[in-house]
């Protein structure tokens, strides 16, 4: 259900939607990991809603997305299932341990996160910590679809449940570490928050979301990245992902001398130039053109390899004219490596 707005046409007045939640940092971009993403966490309806993300991707941002695209005017209720022990998270989800009858309904406390949520979200983020009691109950309540509250009759859950954890969530299930029907409550088609090393071609359109938030808190104009500082912040793995994106792309902001960010702006921050899953570790006693022309070198032989030495699509990738890539291998010195080299029969 969205937010409309009233609008009028030629005598008439239509309904056209109201302008939807800004985009999470991580769902930014398209590549078909963001794309994806995007694609389930805009699926309306009421069920269940499992998003799996690495550390550092915010799920609970993705969650309050989804929240106000489709119930912004209703309560809004976070519980991180990681932050309390059991018989803590018991009472601030369920509201505390209750007598059921064998066949009855799931017993609700009037003070737990399930009732208050009524008819908005109820986002439990680390879902996977829950302890095994407070798993069989929530796969109860999400089975039964309705519980007692307060000692009332039959109540209706009408609060979406969104639920996140670690993307090998899924594993532990299959190991007997997660409730296998808990699971399968909780959505058969998750919404996988991509990691930012599989989509480095999102890194640019991030980059400027992230001078623009920059921009607003700070008050100062948006900043601009060059290609070359594009590049490299795309050559990164950020094992950190979104949050370390934006503490690093922060630093850098407020380091750089006017609205121009240049390469060597986001080198002198960087104490490591990592390629293909490796760090290999930059000497401190380089200059700043040393360091810049490893990092080059590095980084236009990953990207020939990759596309095994095609140099027009490598060239295109890199965002450079072919003749120009012709000439930076010969400058810089890289060669292609035979074939026993590469790994290759």
């Amino acid at each position: 259900m969205h937010t409309t707005a009233t609008v009028r046409t030629r005598g008439r007045r239509l309904a056209a939607p109201a302008p939807g939640p800004a985009l999470p940092l991580a769902l930014i971009g398209e590549s078909t990991a963001a794309r994806r993403a995007r694609e389930a966490l805009d699926r309306p309806g009421a069920a269940p809603l499992l998003i799996l993300a690495e550390d550092g991707l915010d799920p609970a941002d993705a969650a309050r997305y989804v929240h106000e695209r489709f119930r912004p005017a209703e309560p809004f209720i976070h519980v991180d299932c990681a932050r309390q022990d059991g018989e803590a998270i018991e009472a601030a989800l369920l509201g505390g341990r209750t007598r059921t009858g064998g066949g009855d309904l799931e017993a609700l406390g009037p003070g737990s996160a399930v009732a208050a949520a009524r008819r908005g979200t109820l986002f439990l983020e680390n879902v996977g910590e829950l302890p095994a009691a407070v798993q069989r109950r929530l796969a109860r309540l999400l089975r039964d679809g309705e519980a007692r509250v307060g000692g009332r009759d039959r109540v209706r859950l009408s609060a979406r449940v969104i639920a996140s954890a670690h993307p090998g969530l899924q594993a532990d299930a299959r190991d007997g570490r997660f409730r296998a029907d808990l699971l399968r409550r909780l959505g058969t088609a998750p919404a996988l928050l991509p990691p930012l090393r599989l989509r480095p071609e999102d890194l640019p359109a991030m980059a400027r979301r992230v001078a623009e938030d920059v921009s607003a808190a700070s008050g100062t104009p948006v900043a601009a990245f060059t290609q070359p500082a594009l590049t490299v912040l795309a050559a990164l793995p950020w094992t950190g992902n979104v949050a370390e994106l934006r503490s690093t792309l922060g630093r850098v902001l407020r380091d750089v001398p006017g609205a121009l960010v240049r390469q060597e702006d986001v080198l002198h921050l960087l104490p490591i130039a990592p390629f293909q899953g490796s760090a290999a570790r930059v000497k401190p006693m380089l200059s700043l053109r040393e360091a810049r022309e490893r990092f080059e070198r590095d980084y236009i032989a990953a990207v020939l390899e990759q596309h095994d030495w095609r140099m027009s699509d490598a060239a295109r990738t890199l965002g450079i004219e072919r003749a120009n890539l012709y000439r930076k291998t010969r400058q810089l010195g890289i060669a292609r490596s035979a074939p026993a080299e590469r790994g290759r029969p």
